[in-house]
């Protein structure tokens, strides 16, 4: 498994850190089947959005307009996915900024097992980015600004974190695309 996740290129730097996490015990691998970014679009996707890994969480900040380049400041769960979707062209950067539940109004819910590098994983109050194909049970990686709604940057493991599975939560509720004509 080593020389997989080492050797993707375009995702590389991104699954660099993710197994460095995973030894390091910061973030679980557990479950995560070795073909979760067999795809090119799974790599390209992950390897889009890998300079966000380690971005402080910070409650309220990010939004479409935000200029990727400023997510080191900080971003919450929402104003992170916002910032990825529009990284990947899925959402113009003038959309209006929504909260996990906003998004969700906007989106139409995906089957396990359907989703795809670029849709979401939505779970009560919360929202990630997909960056992994399904795995053999049917779900993806995921990439998420995870904190409190108290944090406001630079708590110790309060960031932007990949996880091996949208279940890394135990109140995961579906996988979830942007509604046709909402993003662009």
């Amino acid at each position: 498994m080593i020389a997989y996740l080492l050797g993707l290129g375009a995702g590389g730097a991104l699954l660099w850190w993710y197994y460095e996490q995973t030894i390091d015990n910061i973030n679980s691998a557990e479950g995560m089947d070795s073909d979760v970014l067999d795809t090119s679009t799974a790599a390209a996707v992950a390897g889009e959005l890998a300079s966000a890994i380690g971005w402080p969480y910070w409650y309220g900040q990010g939004t479409p307009a935000t200029p990727w380049s400023q997510g080191s400041r900080g971003v919450d769960c929402s104003g992170f996915v916002q910032m990825a979707l529009v990284r990947l062209g899925r959402l113009a950067s003038s959309a209006p900024d929504r909260s996990a539940a906003g998004l969700a109004a906007v989106s139409d819910p995906i089957d396990v097992g359907l989703q795809e590098p670029g849709d979401m994983a939505y779970y009560p109050g919360h929202v990630a980015i997909v960056v992994g194909d399904p795995d053999v049970d049917g779900h993806s990686a995921v990439m998420s600004a995870d904190g409190h709604a108290t944090t406001t940057g630079n708590v110790a493991g309060e960031c932007v974190k990949v996880h091996g599975t949208a279940r890394y939560r135990g109140d995961f509720v579906c996988y979830m695309r942007l509604k046709p004509g909402v993003g662009l």
